[in-house]
């Protein structure tokens, strides 16, 4: 629960309270969900903005992620202590070089079908996604051979691959009896495609109305679940499910590794209905990137003077209503195994800016307030933002206000995504606002190095840091499995990132999650949804 109101300035909260309160009892419409089939039956009721269309758990993305939360189970999962947990694989056995991984695959699990889950599923599982499904391809330049054997599997890798692993988080293993023959996993649409493993059964999707229905898997080889019905009600905007949950009429609400909004709470505490689990993101939701190859910001005295311009607390009280902390020179949040608490905090220091601007010989000699280049023009950085999200937009005027204090001018340069994208891809850009998802600061070789690498791909990451030392950790720690092998190179990889910085965190934040009051027992998900998670599904208590 929360505890400390603190970090909610009173004015802040009588007035917005207020505000957002009665707009959204005034405006919005009462969501009533189905009664119950049985009186006895403890039932969780779910929000979701989510635009879910179709249970193919192929086709459609968030219903893919719903089900590695309900129906569906991955090898191992993420626990809330960020340590890698048994699940359908109870143990496993890494070689030396990082290039074999033997899975040994529970006894005592069933499909909803009741066909027992072999190790023979599994290795089908693997072969099917790197063969059919285009997100996992990455698996064809990993994986050379896939086998079983009783009740294990082997994945013979092609090159080293100490990450393995974490990858595998996140892949649902589906029943070889149903799949083997679909050879087009994205336009099946049969009944039993939701058939799966997990913690619930599918029961029901009514697209018109929004809901989902699941009930207990009765059979679950982790036991089965304190909730006999869970219902899963789809709004078309937060108001909607803000009133609802303020009303009591859904018990909590799930976003796939998002936050809930800061500015619903006065609505919630002021319901008397609400309360709250919190704990620290681990991705960074606003961040600065920089071009390390030309321009001001190469030189890292630049980038330095930009990061102690900069008035963290500020962001953090205006944009997170308080609650968050100031970041650290190395990235990614404590939350992350392996973190560095020895490299400083990024701290709001205009002297010490301006000191490293003079340093750099970037003058105002002519008085009229902004720094020259070495040929004399006035300094114009080029900031590239995303113009669809309003909180980047206020957040560029925010930091070009700041930088002007120091003499750095700004241009803002607002784009939609795919523009951005392309624009970032080319280099052209001085400064680019960007932010990290809790499952893209794992990835790669962890700790934000799938954002900077200058060897990844993709059009959220930035692939801006080519210095060997930093290259050369990465690949090291994609090599190894050996947990103190990973250990100093996880500090490393953060070392390096705080002495190049090729881009910093502008907050570090605390996600909020909202349930209604007299349930007990959550355990919080830091990547899939919260307090809505497998782990809670085995201990969390209705009122």
């Amino acid at each position: 629960m929360i505890k400390n109101w603190k970090k909610f300035k009173k004015v802040w909260l009588i007035g917005l309270a207020a505000v957002i309160s009665l707009s959204l009892f005034a405006g919005c419409e009462q969501t009533t969900p189905n009664a119950d089939d049985t009186a006895t039956a403890v039932t969780l009721k779910v929000g979701s903005t989510k635009p879910f269309k179709t249970t193919n758990c192929f086709s459609d993305y968030w219903y893919g992620v719903l089900t590695n939360l309900t129906t569906h189970d991955s090898l191992i999962r993420l626990g809330d202590d960020m340590s890698i947990k048994p699940w359908l694989a109870k143990s496993w056995i890494v070689s030396d070089d990082a290039k074999t991984f033997v899975f040994t695959i529970v006894d005592n699990a069933y499909w909803h079908d009741g066909t027992k889950l072999t190790a023979e599923d599994v290795a089908f599982s693997v072969e099917y996604y790197r063969d059919y499904i285009a997100s996992a391809s990455w698996m064809k330049d990993v994986i050379a051979d896939v086998s079983f054997s009783g009740d294990t599997v082997t994945l013979s890798l092609s090159r080293p691959y100490g990450n393995l692993l974490t990858e595998f988080m996140t892949y649902s293993i589906v029943p070889k009896h149903i799949w083997q023959d679909v050879t087009d996993p994205l336009k099946y649409n049969q009944t039993d495609m939701t058939v799966g493993s997990g913690p619930f059964v599918f029961e029901s999707f009514d697209l018109s109305s929004g809901k989902f229905i699941f009930k207990a898997n009765e059979d679950y080889f982790q036991g089965k679940p304190t909730i006999d019905r869970l219902e899963v009600d789809i709004y078309q905007n937060m108001d909607a499910l803000v009133l609802s949950l303020a009303k009591g009429d859904i018990d909590t609400w799930w976003d796939y590794s998002g936050t809930f909004p800061y500015t619903s709470i006065p609505a919630l505490i002021k319901s008397g209905k609400v309360d709250f689990e919190t704990s620290t993101y681990l991705g960074v939701p606003s961040a600065l990137g920089f071009n390390l190859e030309d321009g001001p910001a190469s030189d890292i005295n630049v980038r330095k003077a930009i990061a102690a311009a900069i008035n963290y607390q500020q962001i953090i009280e205006y944009f997170y209503a308080g609650y968050g902390s100031v970041p650290t020179t190395g990235f990614v949040p404590p939350t992350h195994p392996n973190f560095n608490a020895d490299l400083p905090s990024l701290a709001y220091n205009p002297a010490e800016a301006n000191a490293l601007l003079d340093a750099a010989g970037l003058l105002d000699t002519d008085g009229d307030g902004i720094r020259e280049d070495s040929s004399g023009q006035n300094i114009s950085l080029r900031l590239l933002a995303r113009s669809d999200q309003s909180t980047n937009m206020r957040l560029a005027e925010i930091l070009r206000d700041a930088l002007s204090e120091i003499g750095l001018g700004v241009e803002i340069r607002a784009l939609d995504l795919s523009a951005w994208a392309s624009v970032k891809d080319a280099l052209d850009y001085d400064m680019v606002l960007f932010g990290a998802t809790p499952w893209g600061t794992l990835m790669h070789a962890g700790h934000g190095s799938g954002y900077f690498d200058s060897r990844r791909t993709g059009q959220g990451v930035l692939h801006n840091l080519d210095a060997a030392e930093y290259l050369a950790a990465c690949d090291a720690r994609l090599a190894t499995a050996d947990p103190a092998q990973q250990a100093v190179l996880d500090l490393r990889i953060q070392e390096l990132t705080a002495e190049y910085l090729p881009g910093i965190a502008l907050a570090w934040t605390e996600s909020v999650y909202p349930y209604r009051q007299g349930w007990s027992g959550w355990v919080i998900d830091s990547i899939y949804g919260g307090v809505f998670n497998g782990f809670s599904f085995l201990s969390v208590q209705s009122p």
